[in-house]
């Protein structure tokens, strides 16, 4: 039960990435994820929905079956997991708590959400639940799981979200104080559109984000003035949140490409990079969300350097 158990859980966590049933599994429901997508964006044709609606039912009923599978095997087995087995003080964690600790991880809520509102729908079957399709667009979440590219993105987002925030909040800032300028100044010549602060918050944000759309614009002198200031500051605003996660990426990369340079280095050891090591290279790379380019070099590289290093005359 026991092995079972355990390639149940590198077959669902993709630990190899050479391995072919994996691969396989994880491209079905990639592709399942993909379809369900593509049925809500179809559903909302009335035309369409009409025609097609008991098949939209059908899939959904068959998705919603595969997710609930996945969900129980992923819980199951997620106590194989070595990285869960010891706490942060030292001792055994019992199969229950980490099976339940697992069960409230980010990706593990999302799994849950993406068979949720079949439930629901089955449960009150005569209730408007519109909601429900936009809630189970958060099935587009699970990708992050089979694409390193996402990940990384969250682990991005993770790193920086105090200084995202901080500029969130400047933006704010400006926006307010911007919205109650205009509000004051245009109040009394364009009634209908800055008639109240929230109103005029509506002009501060499209200024704001330099996209301008025109529907309202300050027309008195001073009101031009402010607006011009605004909007040189949004270019700003919008350049501090793109530099900062930029910066990040950039880290995160470097980061991983040191990870895997280490490991070329331990397996140059012995001046020789057997096929096992190679092997194990490239998982780790592929792992790291590296290419096979990438990795290629990486090696390559090194053994250059490290004949080098043993027979300077070369």
């Amino acid at each position: 039960m026991g092995l079972t158990r355990n390639r149940i859980y590198h077959i669902l966590e993709l630990t190899d990435p050479e391995d072919r049933t994996a691969r396989l599994i994880g491209f079905s429901i990639v592709g399942l994820i993909i379809i369900n997508v593509l049925a809500i964006v179809l559903e909302s044709i009335p035309s369409i929905l009409e025609e097609y609606g008991n098949a939209f039912f059908r899939l959904e009923i068959i998705s919603c079956i595969i997710f609930i599978v996945e969900y129980v095997l992923r819980v199951w087995a997620s106590v194989e997991d070595p990285n869960t087995l010891i706490d942060e003080s030292g001792s055994h964690v019992r199969d229950s708590r980490r099976r339940l600790n697992f069960m409230f991880k980010p990706m593990a809520i999302i799994d849950f959400l993406a068979f949720v509102p079949i439930f629901l729908q089955l449960l009150f079957p005569g209730v408007d639940l519109r909601f429900l399709r936009a809630l189970r667009l958060l099935r587009i979440f699970k990708l992050t799981r089979y694409f390193q590219s996402f990940e990384l993105i969250l682990e991005v987002l993770h790193d920086e979200w105090r200084n995202l925030a901080g500029t969130i909040f400047i933006m704010l800032v400006i926006l307010v104080i911007a919205a109650c300028g205009l509000y004051y100044i245009e109040r009394d010549i364009q009634p209908e559109k800055f008639g109240s602060i929230p109103e005029a918050m509506w002009w501060a944000m499209a200024a704001l984000t330099t996209v301008g759309y025109g529907d309202a614009y300050p027309i008195t002198p001073l009101g031009k003035i402010i607006g011009s200031l605004v909007t040189l500051l949004g270019i700003g605003m919008v350049a501090l949140p793109s530099g900062i996660l930029a910066s990040s990426f950039s880290e995160r990369m470097r980061q991983k490409r040191e990870s895997m340079q280490t490991q070329i280095d331990q397996a140059l050891e012995d001046g020789l990079i057997s096929d096992d090591e190679e092997r194990s290279l490239r998982r780790l790379g592929l792992e790291l969300g590296l290419n096979e380019e990438a990795i290629k070099s990486l090696v390559e590289n090194s053994q250059s350097i490290f004949n080098k290093r043993e027979d300077p005359g070369r």
